[in-house]
């Protein structure tokens, strides 16, 4: 079992594709691609309840605003009676289809697919992106369920917790916002308004994850330093900001 992890361990920090105009970071491990200066990097994700593993695609702008907005491919329903991290299953490979699309692989060779446009998710070999590990066997085994509705309720605190600190400022033109580049720009407007510029750039990246049909941004603090970051909830939909805070 430990030979096993270590070996999907070793997949996960070794795997690196290069294509034509993409091409691949060495400095980014584990598997890292780079197009139109936003980097797409496999990464791994366990929530403070250790009951679901998920597989991440971090998507990383490498210019300002920086922002870091995580898409999850596929969970791990994990067993309580057995050690957490024999249990997880790491992104193997990454690698550009084509101009719009990310074929995934992780290490017992399931595949998927990430529109980048859309950040959608395909399952291409399997029925479902939801697993449960197998013991004994040591297998991975397809179950239903939904990957981004157990994600999304990590983040339905956030939303519930702000909803009293309205907005009250001058709302942006209604338009639904689908890529991270646009509700950072929607963000901004907002916050540089309340909170100043320089405060507010202080905080990249931006931290972006989307709960139904809202966004969340948040910032982030630098290493050491004490104190609070803004959090502001948007409607992908409508574009209409609900609500704002900032910590102390």
């Amino acid at each position: 079992m430990k030979k096993n992890f270590i070996l999907l361990f070793t997949l996960f920090v070794s795997m690196a594709v290069c294509f034509a105009d993409i091409y691949i970071d060495e400095s980014k491990k584990p598997c890292s691609l780079t197009k139109e200066n936003i980097t797409y990097t496999a990464d791994m994700k366990v929530f403070g309840d250790a009951d679901y593993f998920f597989g991440i695609i971090k998507v990383q702008s490498e210019k300002e605003p920086k922002y870091i907005y995580n898409v999850p491919i596929y969970a791990i329903k994990l067993n309580e009676h057995l050690e957490g991290d024999v249990q997880w299953l790491f992104i193997s490979k990454i690698e550009f289809k084509d101009k719009q699309t990310i074929t995934i692989t992780d290490g017992e060779n399931h595949i998927f697919e990430l529109n980048i446009n859309t950040f959608e998710v395909k399952c291409i070999n399997t029925k479902n992106n939801l697993f449960k590990f197998v013991y004994p066997g040591e297998k991975y085994e397809c179950i239903s369920g939904n990957v981004n509705k157990l994600y999304e309720k990590k983040l339905k605190e956030t939303v519930t917790r702000n909803k009293e600190y309205k907005y009250t400022g001058t709302q942006p033109e209604v338009k639904k916002l689908t890529k991270p580049d646009d509700v950072i720009k929607v963000a901004e407007q907002a916050l540089f308004e309340i909170y100043g510029k320089d405060n507010i750039r202080d905080e990249q990246p931006y931290r972006i994850s989307k709960y139904k049909n809202k966004w969340i941004i948040q910032g982030s603090l630098a290493k050491d330093y004490k104190g609070g970051v803004f959090e502001i909830v948007i409607n992908a939909d409508t574009s209409r900001i609900e609500s704002v805070i900032h910590g102390k």
